[in-house]
């Protein structure tokens, strides 16, 4: 099995310290202060890495969605593109918060939802990408991001086996520095629902690192998950 070189000092592997993910996703609000609060929190708490979410909205949605209504008490404007909208940073404010990871020694990476995502990412130098559950099946943008020869962490919620295959044969065109996270969508997943026991059988059909992105409440999952062989934690 091929290790994932992150940093000198730092390798994603079997035989290596769980690597943990906090996932930040958009629980910034568009704040970039809140941002920076969440990360500096996030380091406190000894994780090995934060992670965004990056989307050209247009490109991400359709106009039909993005123009309906969305008002409601969790709604950050009247249409859904006004709510989106407020929640994306800007390329400069991107790079302060990359910066701030710097200055705070931690991992800073992202999950782009577009191909224009991934260019803009690739522009500030960001070091792995994580393709989403949602994104198994779209094999245009796993190729653009597998053109940056940057690690590959993919998570495996809502695809069937043959599409997590068709997207891990396509990775492997490219790279072996990729990892698989075992991953339930649904929100809050139901401990009855986990299904710990895919993660061997990840490990022994792709050989390659395995890990768990978790959904549910409390943290026994995730240390049960270690102990039955994930190395990564989102």
């Amino acid at each position: 099995m091929n290790k994932i070189k992150l940093t000198n000092n730092r390798c994603i592997g079997d035989d290596e310290p769980p690597f943990i993910i906090a996932e930040i996703g958009n629980n910034h609000n568009g704040d970039l202060e809140k941002a920076f609060e969440l990360m500096k929190i996030a380091k406190e708490l000894g994780v090995d890495a934060v992670k965004f979410q990056v989307k050209n909205i247009e490109k991400s949605f359709s106009k039909e969605l993005l123009d309906s209504p969305y008002v409601n008490e969790n709604s950050f404007g009247n249409t859904y593109r006004e709510h989106k909208e407020a929640l994306e940073f800007s390329k400069e404010q991107l790079i302060k918060i990359y910066d701030y990871a710097k200055e705070l020694g931690i991992i800073c990476f992202s999950t782009p939802f577009d191909i224009d995502s991934v260019e803009l990412l690739e522009s500030i130098g960001n070091p792995i990408y994580k393709v989403s559950s949602f994104h198994v099946t779209d094999l245009e943008l796993i190729s653009a991001i597998c053109k940056t020869n940057r690690p590959i962490i993919i998570s495996t919620g809502m695809s069937t086996e043959e599409e997590v295959d068709k997207a891990i044969s396509l990775i492997k065109e490219y790279t072996n520095e990729f990892a698989v996270l075992h991953c339930v969508s649904s929100y809050p997943t139901e401990d009855e629902d986990v299904n710990l026991r895919v993660i061997p059988t990840l490990k022994e059909k792709y050989d390659c690192p395995i890990g768990y992105s978790g959904h549910e409440k409390g943290i026994a999952i995730c240390t049960s998950a270690i102990a039955i062989g994930a190395c990564i934690i989102e």
